[in-house]
C-alpha cells in the first residue's frame, strides 16, 4: 500500500508528521487531488490541537486542516465533471484514514479527496448522502497559496449576510485575527460602520489599513468603557470565541440590537447565561459556517475583480514540516495567518 505525510494531532497540544498515511484508495465518483498549500486556522485547527473542540473532531490521532487548495491528478471511473488539472478547495479523506488515523478535516496531507457531487446527483444519489458537500472549484488565476484563505474569506462574506448586517448599521467587532479583520471587510462593503477591539496594536492598524476599519480600540492600552463612553451599537459581533465577550457585547447595544457569536467556543466554555444578557437584545450563533459555499463564487469573483486581495490575509507561507514553529508563532499572536506548502 503506497502511503503519504500528514500533519496529525496525536493529543492534546502534541501534533506531529506522519509518513504513514495511507494514500486514499478513490470510490467510483471521487477524484484524487494533490494538496499544494493549507491555511493554518488559527481557530479550529488550534483548538483540535488543544483538544477543546467539540463539533466535527474525528478523535486523536486526526489529519488537520479544512483549508486545503489543490490540484486534481487521477479519476474515479464515474467522474464526469471534474478533469485532470482542475483546482479545489477542501480536499477531504475519508472518515477511517486507515492505520488508526482519523480526519478533522483531513487537508493537511499531500493527496485528498474531491468528490464529483454533480455526477452522483445525475445518477440518482440522494443529495443528504454525498461524502463531501463541503468543496469547491477556484480558477487557475488565483494561486494555490491565495486559495489558503478562500474558505476564511467566503465564512466572513456568509457571517455578514446571515448576521443580516445593512447600510448605515454601527457595528462593533471583539477581535482583529484574520476572520475579524475580513469580517470587518465585508461588514464595510455591506455600508456598515465598523469599531474593531483588539490587544494587538499591529492589527488593529492592520485592521484600519485593510478593512478601512473607522475606529479601534486596543484594550491592553485604552479603557473601552471611556473610550465608547456609552455609545451603543446595532450589532456587537464576537470573533474570538468567549462567552465572556458575548455578555459584554450584549451591553453594548442598542434595545433590539444583536450580538453575533461568530468565534468558535471551546468545549468548557459553551453555556450562555441568558441571565447575563442585556434585555431586549438577541444572539446568533455561528460558530460554525453556513452559507460559505453557497456565496463561494461571488466571494471568487471579488477576487478576480481586483476588490480583494487574499495576501492580505495571510503574513507567512511555512513549509509543513515546520508545523511546530507555525504554531508557537500563531500562539504567540506573531502572525496573523500561517499558509503551509505541500510541495517537498
Amino acid at each position: 500500500m503506497p502511503y503519504m505525510k500528514a500533519i496529525i494531532a496525536i493529543g492534546e497540544g502534541q501534533v506531529k508528521i506522519a509518513d504513514d498515511i495511507p494514500m486514499p484508495i478513490l470510490g467510483d465518483y471521487e477524484a484524487l487531488c494533490k494538496v499544494h498549500a493549507c491555511g493554518f486556522c488559527n481557530g479550529t485547527d488550534l483548538q483540535i490541537i488543544d483538544g477543546t473542540l467539540v463539533n466535527g473532531f474525528g478523535g486523536f490521532p486526526t489529519v488537520l486542516g479544512h483549508e486545503g487548495a489543490g490540484e486534481i491528478v487521477a479519476l474515479g471511473k464515474r467522474v464526469r465533471h471534474i478533469h485532470i488539472g482542475d483546482r479545489y478547495i477542501h480536499p477531504n479523506l475519508h472518515p477511517n484514514v486507515g492505520n488508526g488515523y482519523s480526519k478533522t478535516h483531513g487537508s493537511m496531507a499531500q493527496y485528498g479527496i474531491i468528490n464529483d457531487d454533480r455526477s452522483m446527483l445525475e445518477d440518482g444519489f440522494n443529495a443528504e448522502n454525498l461524502p463531501f458537500p463541503r468543496q469547491h472549484k477556484f480558477p487557475s488565476s488565483i494561486d494555490y497559496i491565495d486559495a489558503g484563505v478562500l474558505l476564511s474569506l467566503a465564512e466572513c462574506h456568509s457571517a455578514v449576510v446571515n448576521f443580516g448586517v445593512k447600510p448605515e448599521m454601527d457595528i462593533l467587532i471583539y477581535g482583529a485575527g484574520p476572520m475579524g479583520i475580513a469580517l470587518a471587510m465585508f461588514c464595510g462593503f455591506a455600508g456598515a460602520h465598523v469599531t474593531q477591539i483588539d490587544g494587538v496594536s499591529e492589527r488593529l492598524a492592520y485592521a484600519k489599513k485593510v478593512a478601512k476599519v473607522e475606529h479601534t480600540i486596543n484594550f491592553n492600552e485604552e479603557s473601552v468603557d471611556s473610550i465608547l463612553n456609552g455609545i451603543c451599537f446595532d450589532m456587537v459581533i464576537d470573533a474570538v470565541g468567549l462567552t465572556t465577550i458575548i455578555y459584554e457585547a450584549s451591553n453594548r447595544l442598542k434595545p433590539g440590537g444583536k450580538v453575533g457569536s461568530l468565534g468558535v467556543l471551546k468545549k468548557d466554555d459553551r453555556l450562555v447565561n441568558t441571565a447575563l444578557l442585556k434585555n431586549n437584545t438577541s444572539i446568533h450563533m455561528l460558530n460554525f459556517p453556513y452559507g460559505e459555499y453557497a456565496i463561494m463564487d461571488k466571494t471568487i469573483r471579488l477576487i478576480t475583480d481586483g476588490t480583494i486581495q487574499p495576501e492580505d490575509f495571510y503574513s507567512h507561507i511555512m513549509p509543513y514540516t515546520e508545523i511546530d514553529k507555525a504554531i508557537g508563532l500563531v500562539r504567540g499572536k506573531k502572525v496573523l495567518k500561517i499558509i503551509l506548502t505541500f510541495d517537498d
